[in-house]
């Protein structure tokens, strides 16, 4: 009888850590994630970003559309409004990122750091979002990090802060 409980038990163990292995490997299909029209620039978003209207969608568009796309219409549409007032002051999206952001690329992947993800966050108005920017810039690989607070007006999440990188050094 207890063999036969033995036996039960590491066929379950079997079946659970074949179930989870297979699901771990599986790819995940973001809706963030694309490919812009220009042919060597590139950006994604991780696994948190499951839902269509999630603050991890709207920081990863924010900043497709700054750095990658070059539409700076586009990126006031994910920002709050005192944000909006910062970006017209710019010409170009490309003047933010250099300027405001002190960020450049010639290509870019925007992924979506999410191991300290808290589920309250689900439940409030505001968020807080790491992105991790990994490109290339006249051909010396780049990694930027922001710690973007987002906030939720209308039903939509906006971007209302933009953190520095906590992490830059300068070349000296």
């Amino acid at each position: 009888m207890s063999t036969f409980k033995l036996s039960g038990l590491r066929i379950f163990s079997i079946s659970m850590a074949a179930s989870l292995f297979l699901t771990a490997c599986g790819e995940s299909s973001s809706p963030a994630a694309s490919t812009a029209t220009q042919p060597d620039i590139q950006a994604a978003a991780g696994s948190a970003a499951t839902a269509t209207d999630s603050p991890e969608v709207s920081a990863v568009d924010f900043f497709k559309a700054l750095l990658v796309e070059n539409d700076l219409k586009e990126a006031k549409s994910h920002a709050v409004p005192s944000l909006k007032r910062v970006l017209d002051g710019y010409a170009s999206a490309k003047a933010v990122g250099r300027t405001l952001l002190n960020m450049s690329f010639d290509q870019v992947e925007i992924t979506i750091e999410d191991t300290n993800k808290n589920v309250r966050e689900f439940y409030t108005d505001k968020a807080d979002v790491m992105l991790i920017f990994t490109g290339k810039k006249n051909d010396e690989k780049v990694v930027n990090m922001r710690m973007v607070k987002m906030e939720k007006h209308g039903g939509k999440w906006l971007v209302a802060v933009i953190k520095d990188d906590p992490f830059a050094r300068t070349k000296i």
